[in-house]
């Protein structure tokens, strides 16, 4: 055989081979975007991000795929129509709609099986185009709750540790920070729903937020620790001094009083021996009565007055034990 001839047929087995590796491996070198959906919620995939040409014979075959990942070659057929002159939606089975006039495929009540790889060919005259995007679906979060698993009060600081927990979501992201602060917080031992908190007196009305996100949600919840740390605040220091300078003045008041009736006592019986020269003027029966009547208005305001002193004493005392009976 002719030397030139047989390099002429190498070359031409060559470029076909090379068609061939070209077309087989053309939907797995594709660069796949991922596309983000609800759970549960429709679904719209844009297969071909411009859409139809205006000068695209309409006799283009559309071919639409899915697999389970980008390198698998068992693929479930979802569609495989003839471009119509009219572009209104076709509606095909396990609830999948497509869309020609901008080549996208719908997805009317979504489903985890949903989820993989869709390729679409474009097959017009001699010219193939392939098309694919990743769909992700997700369920949306719910609002976090915030608990207190530990907690810690002495020497005027407070320490607690927080969980931040979700009943409902996926690839759930926590992030802690502090409300009004630009930096995020550093959560507990690597856990990122875990967040441990040692505070003083100045920090126990600073507000914690939690964010719980996904790909598709975001919800948030504060939490205050005043109510925690309660009885290390500044607020609870000065509580105390104030009801100690409230106690100390009424024992003043108090103490004052009962000297004061000591005094009109011990000056009632001085009384009593020393008579003043104006009763010594007075006949024995005026002096006697005279006597007798301011002894007993003396007696009856001293009683009266050490009376009005045991009450507020004891009112004071009564006040005192449930003060300090109250939960702190």
């Amino acid at each position: 055989m002719d030397p030139k001839r047989l390099l002429s047929l190498n070359f031409l087995l060559f470029l076909s081979l090379a068609f061939e590796l070209s077309c087989g491996t053309g939907e797995s070198l594709l660069n796949c975007p991922e596309i983000p959906g609800q759970l549960g919620n429709s679904v719209l995939l844009p297969l071909a991000s411009g859409g139809i040409s205006k000068s695209m014979n309409k006799s283009v075959h559309v071919l639409v795929t899915r697999a389970e990942s980008p390198g698998n070659s068992v693929k479930k057929k979802i569609a495989s129509l003839d471009l119509p002159e009219g572009g209104s939606p076709r509606y095909l089975e396990n609830g999948y709609t497509f869309h020609l006039e901008n080549l996208s495929l719908g997805i009317l009540e979504s489903r985890k099986e949903n989820e993989g790889w869709y390729f679409m060919t474009l097959e017009e005259n001699f010219s193939v185009r392939h098309f694919c995007l990743q769909l992700k679906l997700y369920e949306q979060v719910s609002t976090p709750e915030i608990k207190v698993l530990n907690l810690t009060r002495g020497n005027g600081n407070c320490s607690l540790t927080l969980a931040c927990d979700v009943e409902k979501g996926d690839y759930v992201v926590y992030n802690w920070s502090e409300e009004l602060a630009t930096d995020p917080l550093t959560p507990a031992n690597n856990s990122t729903h875990l967040l441990h908190l040692n505070l003083g007196p100045q920090n126990v009305n600073n507000v914690y937020v939690c964010t719980v996100s996904n790909p598709i949600s975001s919800r948030s919840r504060t939490f205050t620790p005043k109510s925690q740390c309660r009885l290390e605040s500044f607020e609870s220091t000065q509580w105390g001094l104030y009801a100690g300078l409230f106690i100390g003045g009424i024992v003043g008041v108090i103490l004052i009083l009962e000297v004061v009736i000591l005094l009109l006592r011990r000056r009632g019986k001085a009384n009593q021996y020393q008579p003043t020269m104006e009763a010594k003027s007075l006949t024995i029966y005026a002096q006697v009565q005279k006597s007798g009547f301011a002894k007993e208005q003396t007696s009856n305001f001293i009683n009266t007055l050490s009376a009005s002193v045991d009450i507020i004493f004891w009112i004071f005392y009564i006040d005192l034990f449930y003060l300090s009976a109250e939960p702190q």
